[in-house]
């Protein structure tokens, strides 16, 4: 009984682990082949209107168009690695997050709403605009901390503690 159940748990754990590798070796390798053929550059510049109004910088382009277009698990593949190389600050990665979360895979998921009943361009239009506001405050009250941090750090003295 032990055995079967040992037996079960390895087969279940090693078939998660290649639907894994399936998932993840194809985007690594796509993001090598992007690096690569310098296509970062044709993607940042496509998408530089989305990274400006959500005050993200260039490079937040290509993690915000995977997680729009191909899901929020390809996303947070590519939020991941950009996390390891050091590609994006900590505020860049938690407003990338924040918006995906409300927006990711825009066009599966209307339309599967949309199957539904729902109206898609009002579907589509209600989750982008959730997610841009929701993003812009939450960019705004970052950046309000951050620079009363700083503004507190000049104006502490050394000696003062």
């Amino acid at each position: 009984m032990l055995f079967l159940i040992f037996q079960e748990s390895l087969l279940k754990s090693l078939n998660t682990m290649l639907l894994l590798a399936l998932i993840l070796l194809p985007i690594l390798i796509s993001l090598e082949y992007i690096r690569h053929y310098n296509l970062l550059q044709r993607i940042s510049a496509r998408f530089k209107w989305l990274t400006r109004l959500l005050a993200l910088p260039p490079e937040a382009a290509l993690p915000l168009v995977v997680g729009l277009f191909v899901g929020l698990f390809y996303g947070a593949a590519v939020i991941m690695e950009y996390a390891k190389e050091g590609l994006l600050k900590k505020r860049d990665l938690m407003l990338i997050g924040i918006f995906l979360a409300i927006n990711h895979s825009f066009l599966e998921d209307n339309l599967l709403l949309t199957a539904l009943g729902a109206n898609f361009p009002v579907l589509l239009l209600a989750r982008f605009v959730a997610a841009f506001l929701v993003t812009r405050l939450a960019a705004a009250w970052l950046d309000r901390k951050r620079d009363r941090e700083r503004k507190q750090l000049w104006v502490e003295k050394p000696g003062d503690k």
